[in-house]
């Protein structure tokens, strides 16, 4: 029996997701290393043109598996990544915020 393959969007969510974490946190290590305020706002426009992409995404996501249940576990886990990105944006401004950096 042949094996369907994940269908697109759990396969583009994780990327997102993935990609996401590595470029942000490799900003908040970079303003943490130089305290340029540039990086600042480097970082306030990636977080929201990331949030943008990762909630349309996450929607697609939702809307792909309440047509196509039988991929319930890959859609659950790409939508946990998706959503993983918002404690951690979280734990960044806490951090800049309580270091007063």
């Amino acid at each position: 029996m042949e094996e369907i393959p994940e269908p697109q969007m759990n396969y583009l969510g994780k990327k997102i997701a993935c990609y996401s974490v590595i470029v942000g946190t490799m900003i908040f290590f970079a303003y943490l290393i130089s305290n340029s305020f540039f990086l600042i706002i480097a970082g306030a426009v990636f977080t929201l043109g990331a949030a943008i992409l990762n909630v349309l995404v996450l929607a697609l996501i939702l809307v792909a598996f309440i047509f196509n249940k039988s991929y319930w576990r890959n859609s659950l886990f790409s939508v946990v990544c998706l959503l993983l990105n918002i404690p951690l944006v979280i734990l960044y401004i806490f951090i800049l915020s309580y270091f007063d950096l």
